[in-house]
């Protein structure tokens, strides 16, 4: 088994668990909250900024320095799309949930930099069904498919080209069976985290 299958099969019912949770499902079908969107960009982009400077952190070491490339890092249409909707960057605040994900994060990158490959194969991998959540989201607050929404969707058609590559590197890479344990185990902590931070925003939503 390669080290994308065993992170797709140990991830397979999280994944589906993600697609149907209350917010994701929201986001989807157009029903969400303009604010509550805007904030969950904040604390995608808090997460994203994280675990992307631990990744450059540890761009030197073997496993990653042969999978990562420029193009794969999101902080940037994060930004982008959060001064789309004119928001004062320094004054965004985590929340409980991304709070701890962040620690998760920067724990794993001090035991073993290898684990931070788990937490970027779902965010990374959460482009596959982006183009439809863009299309949902552009209809949904007025957009142009671009501005606002450009997170979701960044590459277009290209984006299956760039998975392609980052698969192939993965399994090219020489990981141990214990990297590869730790990987799944910070893979499954992204898709929990993920569902705790739109819990969290959902809960704040009804208040």
């Amino acid at each position: 088994m390669t080290v994308m299958d065993h992170l797709k099969d140990g991830t397979a019912s999280l994944h589906r668990a993600a697609e149907s949770h209350p917010f994701q499902q929201a986001l989807a079908r157009g029903t969400l909250d303009r604010q509550l969107y805007i904030q969950y960009l904040c604390q995608l982009w808090l997460v994203h900024m994280k675990l992307e400077a631990e990744l450059r952190r540890h761009e030197s070491v073997a496993g990653l320095k042969s999978v990562l490339t420029a193009g794969q890092y999101q902080e940037v249409f994060l930004r982008k799309d959060l001064d789309f909707f004119g928001v004062d960057m320094e004054a965004v605040t985590e929340l409980a949930a991304t709070s701890a994900l962040r620690k998760r994060i920067e724990a794993a990158s001090e035991r073993s930099p290898i684990t931070l490959l788990g937490f970027h194969y779902v965010l990374w991998g959460s482009k596959h069904g982006g183009r439809f959540l863009a299309q949902s989201i552009a209809r949904s607050y007025g957009l142009d498919g671009k501005s606002g929404c450009s997170y979701f969707d960044p590459y277009g058609a290209e984006f299956h080209r760039h998975w392609r590559i980052f698969a192939q590197a993965m399994n090219a890479a020489c990981f141990s069976e214990e990297e590869k344990s730790c990987m799944l185990k910070s893979a499954v902590d992204m898709f929990s985290a993920v569902q705790s931070i739109e819990d969290e925003l959902l809960t704040r939503g009804k208040a």
